[in-house]
């Protein structure tokens, strides 16, 4: 039997079935190995004209244009030998593109989904005739997670198929997560890890076993033959990867990488005589002809159960790799010379730096294919938040009509601390200024039991995980920036249900992308209450007195600034049905809760809620934002008392 493959011709022998690596009882057929029988140097053109893809059963929407840049105040007129305004900070758009029909190759007739006999392992193991039912020319994209992970798993299988992409399983890691597909009607397959069914928590040895059956399922799939596409989770897939990686027919590994910056021309390859950062393995194309890099992979990972999976990988690719020995494709002989690798390029094939930080395809003007959350902050709930923030994680309909309503405000970023953001001291001024405008938010949304929705955030210093003087060594960063939440809140904290005894009422948020997004219903959009505070109420100013009930039926209201929590919910009393209440300004608004027991629990609740800035070159280097910085005296979450006006401090 010969089937073809990217121009190769393959005969099939036949030969008995292999068992894999603790994957149950995965099936291989009778016949066994493959052995090319001619190679051929015909390469795959990608097109270039793109086509609107249109899904089946799917509803395209246009996303809005992004939201104005807060008002900020205009500086005064300056000599020239004065300091000249840095550039405006980089915002990433509103949306990402659109996905795009990179000219999609036709799926054979069989690719169909077929309902398994039941959702019990046994009725769902992998065989070579399960997987070439999906494979569209002989390539299958494979994602995997247990059941802990199913919302990331229903979020990467909708971006994957508004892609128009077909050819793809989900490795179900227990039987929780196999049923949930199997009702759904998503390509899987049962893997019977017999491991835990929580987060697997980065670093941990439960991260290491799930890492290494990862590994497994690559040499598995290599093994019978196929090529395979692997994917993490916590991928949001833009546009059809296929196209492109058929460009490169020559490489046995097209790999995604931890690099910074740009070394590739145009939409090509990356330079590997340049891109020297570490290869990430979460988005990574391995041909059947790699199959002993992944048979040698697995074996390297059983000898050794402390090894990471992906320095495993980065190990074994470089063995003799001729980064300077490279074609006009930027592919370059790896793996003792055996195999031929390319590095993906970092603005397309995007991690959470280069896409949520630097933006970098939009610097070189190429639409993205994927964004992988890493780079982030704050375990799971800070990847959830990144993909809400780029628009690309579903949500329930409920999500966008919260009870009890929204609260948002325009915030205020003067352009003199972002001028003066490039040290630690001005990087905290910029931040702290803000943390005030969130604190005063906080305060009015637990009072009033609004969803709060955040505002962007600027910072003059990026975050990591080393010291740095305000870039990562090597990356493409323009400081200040528009950051991520998480680089400065531990979004853990704020999704984690407190004792409201101890704590206060919980208080929603949403991510600051949200009123740009395609879901958010007209009837809630559209129901608005505009909060304009001013200083005084003197001359008739405010539309109604000091302390009084706001009118009913207006949309815009006049009130002043420093309510306390009592106030402010007397002001908007008639006002509770009103979807989006939104304020002027947070800068000086909230003027304390009148109960000093309300006081303590909001200060508790706060205590958790700031992260690290990481970091000077000291030991530790690290130094914690304090959202009662400005409060002298107060204890702050490590139990250090300041009575004295709060400085950048590191530690604990």
């Amino acid at each position: 039997v010969v089937f073809v493959s990217y121009g190769a011709a393959y005969l099939i022998h036949a030969q008995a079935p292999v068992m894999p690596f603790g994957l149950g009882e995965v099936v291989l057929p009778a016949f066994g190995t493959i052995s090319p029988t001619s190679q051929s140097a015909e390469t795959t053109s990608e097109t270039t004209g793109r086509e609107r893809l249109v899904v089946p059963g799917a509803v395209t929407k246009v996303s809005p244009p992004p939201p104005p840049k807060p008002e900020q105040p205009k500086p005064e007129q300056t000599s020239k030998s004065e300091e000249s305004p840095p550039p405006p900070p980089y915002e990433p758009p509103a949306s990402p593109p659109p996905a795009i029909n990179d000219n999609v190759p036709v799926k054979h007739a069989a690719g169909k989904y077929v309902k398994p006999k039941s959702d019990k392992p046994e009725d769902n193991q992998l065989t070579a005739e399960l997987v070439d039912h999906y494979a569209e020319d002989n390539v299958v994209m494979v994602t995997w997670a247990n059941n802990h992970y199913y919302d990331f798993v229903s979020n990467w299988v909708r971006n994957v198929r508004k892609c128009g992409i077909s050819n793809f399983m989900v490795g179900a890691m227990d039987n929780e997560l196999l049923a949930q597909l199997v009702d759904v009607e998503v390509p899987t397959f049962a893997m019977q890890s017999g491991m835990i069914t929580t987060d697997f928590g980065w670093g941990t040895p439960n991260f290491h076993k799930m890492g290494r059956k990862k590994i497994e399922l690559i040499y598995l799939f290599t093994q019978m033959g196929f090529d395979i596409l692997v994917s993490d989770v916590d991928t949001a897939w833009l546009r059809n990867p296929m196209p492109y990686m058929a460009r490169f027919p020559q490489a046995d590994v097209l790999t995604s990488s931890d690099h910074l910056s740009s070394t590739a021309v145009g939409d090509g390859l990356e330079d590997p005589s340049r891109a020297h950062s570490a290869a990430n393995i979460g988005i990574m194309l391995l041909r059947h002809s790699a199959k002993e890099l992944a048979k040698e992979w697995v074996e390297k990972l059983e000898k050794d159960d402390k090894i990471w999976d992906q320095n495993a990988f980065n190990d074994l690719f470089r063995l003799g790799a001729g980064f300077n020995q490279k074609d006009e494709d930027n592919v370059f002989a790896g793996y003792r010379g055996k195999l031929k690798i390319g590095i993906l390029p970092v603005s397309t094939f995007a991690s959470g730096h280069t896409y949520f930080v630097t933006g970098m395809y939009e610097k070189v003007k190429q639409d993205p294919y994927v964004i992988h959350a890493t780079f982030q902050f704050s375990g799971t709930d800070g990847k959830r938040h990144r993909l809400r923030e780029a628009l690309v994680w579903s949500d329930p309909p409920e999500y966008y009509d919260p009870p009890g309503g929204l609260l948002s405000y325009v915030a205020d970023i003067p352009e003199d601390l972002l001028r003066h953001s490039g040290s630690i001291e001005g990087h905290f001024a910029l931040v702290n200024h803000q943390l005030l405008q969130v604190r005063a938010a906080l305060a009015f949304a637990q009072k009033l039991n609004r969803t709060l929705v955040m505002p962007k955030l600027y910072c003059g210093f990026d975050r990591w995980w080393a010291p740095h003087s305000g870039k990562i060594p090597g990356s493409d960063t323009e400081l200040p920036y528009l950051c991520p939440m998480d680089h400065v809140f531990e979004i853990e904290s704020w999704v984690r249900e407190e004792n409201d005894a101890e704590f206060g009422p919980g208080i929603d948020f949403r991510e600051y992308s949200f009123f740009n997004n395609p879901a958010l219903s007209e009837a809630v959009n559209s129901s608005r209450l505009d909060v304009e505070l001013v200083e005084s109420c003197e001359d008739g100013k405010c539309t109604q007195n000091v302390g009084a009930a706001a009118p009913k039926d207006t949309k815009k209201i006049v009130a002043n600034t420093k309510l306390t929590d009592v106030n402010v919910e007397k002001l908007l009393s008639a006002h509770k049905d009103v979807k989006v209440i939104q304020f002027s300004t947070m800068v000086g608004a909230f003027g304390g809760f009148v109960d000093k027991q309300d006081m303590q629990k909001f200060s508790r609740r706060l205590k958790k809620y700031a992260a690290i800035w990481c970091c000077k070159n000291a030991h530790p280097g690290h130094i914690w934002y304090d959202m009662e910085f400005d409060v002298i005296p107060h204890t702050d979450r490590h139990n250090r008392v300041w009575d004295k006006p709060w400085t950048p401090t590191t530690g604990p």
